[in-house]
Formats: C-alpha cells, structure tokens, sequence
C-alpha cells in the first residue's frame, strides 16, 4: 500500500511495485489452479505422493553377530594389518610390536593365540631371530590332505621344531613299517611342511615349515638390503 501510495503522489507515471512476498492462501490458489494443458500445479505433498517408494536392498547375512565378549585382540587387529595379500600370509613377530605400544602385551597375546591354535609359529631360515606366523585356518587348508599332522602341528603351534619320535607317536608317519614311516616323513619334507634341523645334539628334529616359506624368507632379505643400501646413499642416514 505505501509503494501505491508513492505512486499516486508522483503522478501516477511509475507502475506500482508490488511485493516479492506473497500471502500463503495466495500461493496455494496459484498451485491448484488449472493450467492451459488442463493439469493442474501439484503442491509439495502430491509430488511427494506421487514418487516412487524407496525399495532398500536386503541386507546380506554373513552369521556374523557382533558379540562384546569375542573382540579380536589387539595382537590379531596387528596380524591382520600386517599379512601380505598374496599366500602365504606370513607375519614376522618382530613387527608385531611395531603396530602397537606394549611389546610385552603383544608377546603374551601372540603367545596366547598359539596355545589356542589360531596361529602357529614357523622359523625362517634367514636368521635364529627371524621368527613369522600364520594364521592357523590358513595352515590348517594348506595341510587338507594332512588332517593328523595339521592337528599335531596346531597343537604344538607354540613350539618351533619337533622330533621324528613325536611325530611317529602323533600318527603323522603312516605305515607299518619302518621303510613307510620313512616314506611318508619324505612326503611331508617334499611338500614343505617340514625343515631339518640342524645341530640338535645328534636328535632326528624337524622345523615346522610352509610351503613357499622359503619365497618370504628371500623377500625379507632383499627388503633389508634395499633399506640398507637406502640408509647408505642418505646423506644424514634417514628414512622418508
């Protein structure tokens, strides 16, 4: 009204000016009213109305239920961060402390798992201090064709190395005699899944082992020395 009322008194040659902010009847008559293709403008609740529902997708169920008492440990978050992607997934234990602050928690929890039998311990031949783990699932797939021996290797998953008479009393060497047991120990050493150890005072002893264990081993090696070579070339001895 004041706009018009401007209007007037400066002789009516300017057009009124009118507003921006409608009343809501207004507004709602202007959507409702009929158009020349004899539709109508919708209001806000019939285009909501006239979408399409949503149709969510179904949820796969995995049987996983999450369960406050079965979290993984620390030390098992650390494994699964740290295995390769390509088999086997072998871990060295002296990473381990390197992913997480308590060291002797990690000892005592990868210590824990191997009594369990959800890793097991294998020696490296690179060094007496290169010592790895692997999942014990993993192990156990590996050694399908194995059953009696999966089983008494997961059992002393904690240990490194174990006797010819261990294994004769674990039914791992199948035979009658002599000659078959010995058949059946050249079996296991040929598919990897036993090392001989050496200097053990004379006692028939075997490294638990894996089959391309021995791939690892040769890749930790080249790992060190490419560092190796990376600290000498480094002018003040860093690592980026």
């Amino acid at each position: 009204m004041e706009r018009r009322r401007c209007a007037k008194k400066a002789g009516g040659s300017q057009k009124p000016q009118w507003s921006n902010r409608r009343p809501l009847i207004e507004i709602e008559r202007l959507r409702r009213r009929e158009t020349d293709e004899g539709g109508f403008i919708r209001s806000h609740q019939d285009e909501q109305a006239r979408k399409r529902p949503r149709v969510e997708e179904p949820v796969a169920d995995d049987g996983w239920e999450f369960d406050p008492d079965h979290l993984p440990t620390d030390a098992e978050v650390a494994l699964d961060f740290l295995k390769p992607r390509q088999p086997p997934s072998l871990v060295l234990v002296s990473h381990v402390p390197g992913v997480l602050k308590d060291r002797g928690k990690a000892e005592r929890e990868l210590r824990k798992l191997a009594q369990e039998g959800k890793i097991t311990y294998l020696q490296l031949p690179t060094s007496s201090a290169d010592v790895a783990v692997l999942d014990g699932d993993e192990y156990r797939a590996l050694l399908s064709e194995k059953a009696a021996f999966a089983d008494f290797a997961l059992r002393n998953a904690a240990k490194l190395y174990c006797t010819r008479e261990e294994l004769d009393k674990a039914g791992c060497l199948e035979g009658d005699n002599e000659r078959e047991k010995r058949a059946a120990l050249d079996d296991l050493r040929r598919l990897g899944f036993l090392r001989p150890r050496r200097g053990g005072g004379g006692e028939d002893a075997y490294w638990f082992a894996v089959p391309q264990g021995g791939d690892f081993a040769r890749d930790v090696l080249a790992g060190r020395e490419a560092l190796l070579n990376s600290l000498q070339r480094a002018k003040y001895k860093e690592v980026d």
